[in-house]
């Protein structure tokens, strides 16, 4: 019966009578873990599972014969294969499985991640219209109103008590007895005292616009701040307009 064996240097090598196979192994051209195969075997065996077969244990290899190259690091593998099958590329007396081929074309995580990254672009865009508008105009309402609003109170108080113990409206920061005049003028609308506050140092959009606070015509009235060029949707709800709806 015809055997054959893999050798790492030839690929497979036979067809070889027992005798040959016995000599073989003497010469130490074989070893134990070398893979074999003969007609009727299923699969490419170790030398050392058919032992009793070939009739191995009968035969003392050459010690005064050097073996064969040590093997590269790899795992032994079982092969099915024939006489006419082609073994696979091996490494020393090690013998490796041919690698898979490589799927090409994306993954379905670099194919989901990039419909996310196309989906998100426009998202963010329109996130970004909103937001950022928004977000300025929050900035400016705040600038205006610690500079208007914060003060305007007690302006209103200083121009009242002037104007009672003086009998006329303020002319000036002075005269209506507040120590920080920046951005105030006095005068009178329509014959009664008024005072108008400018922004300045908040937004170019912004910056020299006004709002005019005219006093009650009665002590139990309110004061009148609807006048003056800022912009309704940066005033505080009182002092927009009748009828505006700025949010």
């Amino acid at each position: 019966m015809d055997w054959f064996y893999h050798d790492p240097g030839q690929g497979r090598v036979g067809p070889l009578s027992p005798d040959e196979m016995r000599s073989r192994y003497r010469d130490r051209r074989i070893q134990p873990d070398t893979l074999v195969w003969r007609e009727g075997m299923r699969e490419w065996q170790p030398l050392d599972r058919v032992s009793e077969e070939l009739d191995l244990l009968s035969v003392k290899p050459d010690a005064a014969l050097p073996p064969p190259l040590p093997p590269a690091a790899s795992s032994p593998a079982t092969f099915h294969a024939g006489p006419g099958a082609v073994m696979p590329m091996a490494a020393g007396n090690g013998y490796v499985m041919r690698p898979a081929p490589q799927r090409k074309g994306m993954s379905g995580c670099l194919i989901a991640l990039i419909v996310v990254a196309a989906l998100a672009v426009p998202v963010i865009g329109i996130l970004a219209a909103i937001a950022v508008p928004a977000y300025q105009d929050y900035t400016i309402r705040s600038k205006v109103a610690m500079q208007v609003d914060a003060r305007a109170p007690s302006i209103e108080v200083a121009v009242a008590q002037a104007m009672a113990v003086n009998g006329h409206c303020p002319a000036d920061a002075a005269a209506a007895g507040i120590s920080d005049g920046t951005g105030v003028d006095f005068g009178n609308v329509d014959g009664r005292c008024a005072f108008k506050m400018t922004v300045h140092d908040v937004r170019p959009l912004v910056d020299g616009k006004t709002v005019v606070f005219v006093a009650p015509a009665s002590p139990q009235g309110e004061w009148d701040c609807t006048g003056g060029d800022l912009p309704p949707k940066y005033r505080r709800p009182q002092c927009r307009p009748a009828g505006d709806t700025a949010p």
